[in-house]
């Protein structure tokens, strides 16, 4: 039963996958997927802005429209001190050190595996306004690693974000489950971001 279910779950993951496209700006995606974006819509796409192909399966990358400038954007994808206050599943986060490259931070989320919860160190690999690419340093997790992407949108006022993830807890949590899992958790994560964006702006006006 148990192989039965993990059979199914890794195949709905491979059509998700299929699906999708990748993005290096919105002007470079099908206009179907286009008209998804511009509806306020999550959208899956089959690998990483920048990637070669064959690209690299372990990831699980999503994209969003925001109605928002580069910096403000970059803001709070960059703001370790803040991320529990807006992300779900983030429960701690304190950076360490951080400079105009690199910034080195520790964080605890909720992460399907046997723990439940994980406390981690990462670094992001910092190109200012354009990618924060992460990578793991330590912790109670094998690994992680990403990255976030601004890109251009289909206009000056929107821009294309675009976020990617892998996750290995460790322990006996296959890794079909946990994608399958994180398809459902990024469009969160993307859309929780993007409302804290609006909210600073609103209060910075």
């Amino acid at each position: 039963m148990k192989k039965l279910l993990l059979s199914t779950l890794l195949f709905s993951f491979v059509r998700f996958l299929e699906s999708s496209y990748a993005a290096e700006s919105f002007a470079s995606l099908p206009k179907e997927t286009q008209a998804k974006l511009l509806k306020g819509e999550v959208v899956p796409l089959s690998r990483r802005p920048g990637e070669s192909t064959p690209a690299d399966r372990k990831y699980v990358t999503m994209a969003k429209l925001f109605k928002a400038t580069r910096s403000e954007i970059w803001e709070v994808i960059t703001d370790k001190e803040e991320t529990e206050k807006f992300l779900d599943g983030v429960l701690e986060s304190r950076q360490i050190e951080r400079n105009d490259k690199e910034i080195i931070f520790e964080q605890r989320t909720k992460v399907g595996g046997p723990k439940g919860s994980y406390l981690y160190t990462m670094k992001y690999l910092l190109t200012p306004e354009v990618k924060a690419e992460f990578v793991y340093v330590k912790g109670e997790i094998n690994d992680i690693s990403g990255g976030w992407y601004i890109l251009d949108g289909p206009n000056p006022d929107y821009k294309l974000v675009v976020y990617a993830l892998f996750i290995d807890p460790g322990g006996f949590a296959p890794q079909a489950v946990v994608k399958f899992g994180m398809k459902k958790t990024i469009p969160s994560t993307l859309t929780s971001t993007e409302d804290e964006v609006k909210r600073r702006r609103a209060g910075a006006q």
